[in-house]
């Protein structure tokens, strides 16, 4: 369900099961293939990019910080703490989710 992104050289698509694929934006050449090591949900919402990292929001509340570019980094794994199902948001130096209960706002304030 999620919206493939392009983003740079690249573009990144995002499986409901947590597959994380990246492949080469000129040529279509895959370049890496990942699985998200989520808690068993899955991930409705679509990557964001902003600042050289993607973005991606699982079904569990998680997000998962993942550096742009030709090899997949891991940067960090967060837990919001409650259910993520829309696709985040980026304005001004924040990215906003809209959670089950809750709308959250991280960066800049």
């Amino acid at each position: 369900m999620p919206t493939p992104i392009i983003y740079g050289d690249y573009v990144y698509v995002l499986g409901n099961g947590g597959i994380f694929d990246c492949y080469d934006f000129k040529t279509g050449r895959a370049i890496y293939r990942q699985r998200l090591s989520h808690r068993g949900g899955g991930f409705s919402a679509s990557p964001v990019a902003s600042d050289g990292k993607l973005f991606l929001s699982g079904e569990d509340g998680d997000v998962f910080v993942v550096q742009a570019g030709p090899e997949y980094q891991l940067l960090a794994e967060n837990d919001i703490g409650e259910r993520l199902m829309t696709t985040p948001a980026i304005s001004d130096g924040r990215i906003y989710f809209k959670a089950e209960h809750h709308m959250f706002a991280v960066g800049n304030l």
